[in-house]
């Protein structure tokens, strides 16, 4: 009885870990491209680096540590975690829309502070092209 529980839970926990390593290795990509134009030293590098690996190695070692048999328990536990964060996406927030635009909005100016996508025009807004941005 207790055994289907157990890859349940390990099956969101490792869900999580998964989310957590893609949004590593996405931050690593963008953190080697704003190291390659200079707008950003090696620890934003180290930092996205440690943040894909460590969850990565902590989803090999719960895998490893089953013996690398995955039944339909752990299976719908994977599913767990990304089906929260998809509903949490699709919340409304206080002023109408959803969370998620709030999360890519603050992604997108992350990234440009990151990639110095608007160093050359001096704090640009959103009124112009940003053909000579970046």
């Amino acid at each position: 009885m207790m055994h289907p529980l157990i890859e349940f839970v390990l099956g969101v926990v490792s869900g999580g870990l998964a989310v957590s390593t893609a949004w590593g290795l996405f931050w690593l990509g963008v953190s080697l491209k704003g190291r390659a134009r200079g707008t950003c030293g090696w620890p934003v590098v180290l930092k996205s680096t440690v943040a894909g690996v460590v969850p990565l190695s902590l989803v090999v070692a719960v895998l490893w540590w089953m013996g690398g048999r995955a039944n339909l328990a752990f299976g719908i536990g994977v599913l767990g975690m990304p089906i929260l964060l998809l509903g949490l996406w699709l919340r409304r927030m206080p002023d109408g829309r959803r969370a998620g635009t709030h999360m890519v909005a603050g992604v997108r100016q992350l990234m440009g502070e990151i990639l110095g996508t608007h160093q050359g025009c001096g704090g640009c807004d959103h009124e112009h092209k940003h053909e000579t941005c970046g």
